[in-house]
């Protein structure tokens, strides 16, 4: 069994044809640069905000599926949910699109990222679809936790179980349930599941912070504190990207964040915040101490058009194939 890693680009992959494609990679995570496969395209003729950002491997099936972002860059409407199964090996993509539930409810932000996971509000714990969606642009910056069924077409819910009930604008996406607290990429521990094991990532710093991770609560939608990445030598890390987050979820729990550039960081020091009780971060005698966390870059994807920009690449998800 080896572990691959999966990314969608975000542009139409194949102009020559008629329509948009976009194509799914898939590359080794023992040696990023080298064996990058083109697995197959996916045609987003009928798919609103076809940027598939969302990317997460069903720890049931071992299949994976992407989700659309919420809203194109610059638009104020957001568009349809749409779910693509089976976007890895082998390539048989499908898609529908979650009835939002309730029928007035909207996603908010621009960026998504996606891991499936416990629902931890239901019995028996289904595995679900999270989708936290966020906007990294000053006073509105925030995200938004959600939950999609495995059914098809399936149903999307608002997860918001903390603070304030939920409000009329948080719930048709106009304000983020987290403020201020900006994540576009989501792994969750399912070698260990808890409703507090997963972590969203943000390495942007146009939202005025640098790269970080957030604890999760997947039953109630809360982010944590952030937890500050840093380089091996202790400085921060400074990357300013849209990024996508995995566990290895075999073996050996790893963690690694796949930046739209095609840079994939291996993130260590983790485990004391996320073994802390809740949202707590641990202690500060713990692994870098508590609130901090180390990426190191493994290499760089040799994604088409990735290095100038005009395709980015950041949904992320990893695959025991």
């Amino acid at each position: 069994m080896v572990l691959y890693g999966y990314t969608i680009g975000d542009a139409d992959s194949n102009p020559s044809r008629g329509g948009e494609q976009f194509a799914v990679y898939r590359f080794p995570i023992s040696s990023p640069s080298t064996g990058l496969l083109k697995v197959g395209e996916i045609d987003a003729a009928n798919i609103p905000n076809a940027d598939l950002e969302g990317l997460g491997t069903n720890p049931t099936t071992g299949r994976v599926s992407a989700i659309n972002e919420a809203r194109a860059s610059g638009s104020t409407t957001a568009g349809s949910v749409i779910r693509v199964n089976n976007v890895d090996q082998p390539f048989a993509p499908a898609s529908s699109s979650p009835t939002p539930t309730p029928s007035d409810l909207r996603r908010f932000g621009f960026d998504s990222g996606a891991d499936f996971g416990r629902d931890f509000s239901a019995a028996g714990q289904p595995i679900v679809l999270y989708n936290i969606s966020g906007n990294n642009s000053g006073s509105s910056a925030g995200s938004s936790l959600y939950k999609v069924t495995t059914a098809t077409p399936g149903a999307i819910s608002l997860v918001d179980g903390f603070g304030a009930p939920t409000t009329a604008a948080q719930r048709q996406g106009t304000q983020a349930t987290n403020p201020g607290k900006f994540a576009d990429g989501l792994a969750i521990d399912n070698l260990n599941p808890g409703r507090t094991r997963a972590f969203a990532s943000d390495f942007s710093t146009a939202d005025g912070d640098g790269a970080q991770l957030y604890k999760v609560d997947l039953l109630t939608g809360e982010l944590s504190a952030p937890i500050t990445l840093r380089t091996p030598s202790g400085q921060p890390l400074n990357v300013n990207a849209d990024s996508g987050l995995a566990f290895t979820n075999s073996g050996s729990q790893r963690l690694l964040a796949l930046l739209e550039t095609g840079a994939v960081y291996e993130i260590t020091g983790y485990q004391d915040e996320l073994a802390a009780s809740g949202l707590g971060l641990g202690s500060a005698g713990g692994a870098n101490g508590a609130r901090f966390a180390t990426a190191t870059l493994l290499g760089t994807v040799p994604l088409p058009s990735a290095a100038s920009g005009a395709i980015d690449y950041e949904g992320f998800t990893i695959v025991n194939e």
